[in-house]
């Protein structure tokens, strides 16, 4: 199922486990100049492989360092420049911004979306949101605006096991207690979702089971936490 906040394609599972690797060299970015003359312009390369499983996979970079061009490209929306990912599962991206008509109700999104147990899903992750589903998505704030992009990513990756699912800043504009809720969901999820997060919230997670950042153009990749907190591991990794 797809819809007009995400982008999904499938790849050959073979294992119910979903998987994303990327083999050093692997790069993303996008072609620039005239059509009869392009050239590749680089944003992110690949330093060393990575392989990532099920769990939540934190990505943090400062802004226009190609985030947004490497989950689109792990999507399948943009090929990448060299080499290939290697995913096994469905994948679901889901943008950070809910482009639909105002007047619309959440819950009518909701039923034009889903049906049996994954609309069920889908009202329950509302409640435990907070989210009124009997409001207009033109009168959400943005806060709850992203709420509905996050149900309907849940819902789609809690429906096609396995799957990897890419969540670009779906924080943006929560309260602390939403953030709570959403970094306790994520914790006690499955084996059976992979998640990459574009993050800047970094307070809000205590549990993942890895970070990634990009420098000078490579991404990086750690496994284990350095400090006290994610956002101490993140400077660490930006010093090496």
């Amino acid at each position: 199922m797809t819809h007009p906040a995400a982008t999904a394609h499938e790849t050959p599972t073979g294992s119910m486990q979903p998987r994303l690797r990327l083999g050093p060299g692997t790069q993303f970015g996008h072609q620039t100049g005239v059509p009869w003359d392009r050239k590749a312009r680089v944003l992110v390369e690949v330093a060393e492989e990575m392989d990532l499983q099920s769990g939540l996979h934190l990505l943090v970079a400062p802004n226009g360092a190609g985030k947004t061009t490497f989950l689109r490209t792990l999507a399948g929306l943009h090929p990448a420049l060299s080499g290939a990912p290697d995913i096994v599962g469905r994948v679901n991206y889901v943008s950070d911004a809910l482009q639909m008509d105002g007047e619309l109700l959440s819950r009518t999104l909701l039923h034009s979306w889903f049906c049996d147990e994954a609309l069920m899903y889908a009202v329950q992750l509302a409640d435990r949101l907070n989210l009124d589903l009997g409001c207009q998505i033109g009168k959400l704030s943005r806060g709850n605006r992203q709420k509905v992009v996050l149900i309907a990513a849940e819902t789609l990756a809690a429906s096609s096991a396995p799957s990897l699912l890419l969540l670009d800043e779906p924080l943006t504009g929560m309260d602390a207690e939403t953030r709570a809720v959403v970094a306790d969901l994520w914790a006690s999820s499955g084996s059976s979702v992979l998640r990459l997060v574009v993050l800047h919230e970094l307070e809000a997670v205590k549990q993942a089971d890895s970070l990634c950042t990009v420098v000078g153009g490579l991404l990086r990749h750690i496994t284990s936490r350095h400090g006290g907190s994610w956002m101490e591991t993140c400077e660490y990794l930006r010093a090496q």
